[in-house]
């Protein structure tokens, strides 16, 4: 018989437990060069990204049927260094203490999540990874009967809407891709100014910890 947790923690990554809005900008920069765009800085880039990422680019003025290439040289481009917020381990670790499932679920590409975690030494933090994932809510509800409290905790309005129709407590976070007026806009029950404001949210208990992780890296 399977053991559900209390608490389910489900994690968009970019912008969220990633802190890299300016490596965003440069590869939508990248992306999009030679197509007459002006050139987003990190203002532009905060008051304009939407997802899916088709639909963001197709305000801008891309053609539908070049979207699939402006996306994957945005992905390409974001195969360069960029750090987690403070404090991301160490709070990850006091949520396995407390006996809390954690994970990623993300629209970034797998090898992007690859990268970053085994650069920023996060391998074994997450219970389960979930990459590329082209319809957010569907793949939080595939997991909603992992916890009989779960939250999602995103930095887009995509991510809040997602979460409440999934069955999660949306959870904005600011800093990242979008202003943090829009997620409250979108529904966000909760707003955290910093990764380890988690801890305070949920009230976890003092655990005795749980097994190491077995991340499921799925598409």
């Amino acid at each position: 018989m399977t053991t559900v947790a209390h608490t389910l923690v489900l994690l968009d990554w970019n912008g969220t437990v990633m802190d890299d809005v300016d490596r965003a900008v440069a590869a939508t920069n990248d992306a999009t060069a030679g197509r007459g765009l002006p050139v987003m800085d990190r203002a532009a880039f905060q008051n304009s990204f939407t997802l899916p990422m088709n639909t963001w680019f197709q305000g801008m003025g891309i053609a539908d049927g070049d979207t699939g290439e402006v996306e994957k040289r945005w992905n390409e481009s974001m195969k360069t260094l960029a750090p987690v917020r403070a404090n991301v381990a160490e709070t990850l670790t006091l949520l396995r203490q407390g006996s809390v499932v954690t994970g990623v679920v993300t629209a970034a590409d797998e090898t992007v999540l690859e990268h970053d975690i085994r650069h920023n030494r996060l391998t074994g933090m997450f219970d389960h990874l979930r990459a590329s994932v082209s319809n957010k809510a569907e793949c939080l509800a595939s997991l909603r009967h992992l916890g009989t409290a779960a939250y999602y905790v995103g930095d887009t309005a995509y991510d809040m809407i997602c979460a409440q129709e999934a069955g999660y407590v949306p959870i904005s976070i600011g800093g990242g891709y979008q202003h943090p007026d829009r997620l409250a806009a979108a529904g966000a029950d909760h707003h955290l100014d910093s990764f380890e404001e988690l801890l305070t949210l949920l009230h976890l208990p003092a655990g005795a910890g749980r097994p190491p992780a077995h991340p499921s890296l799925t598409r």
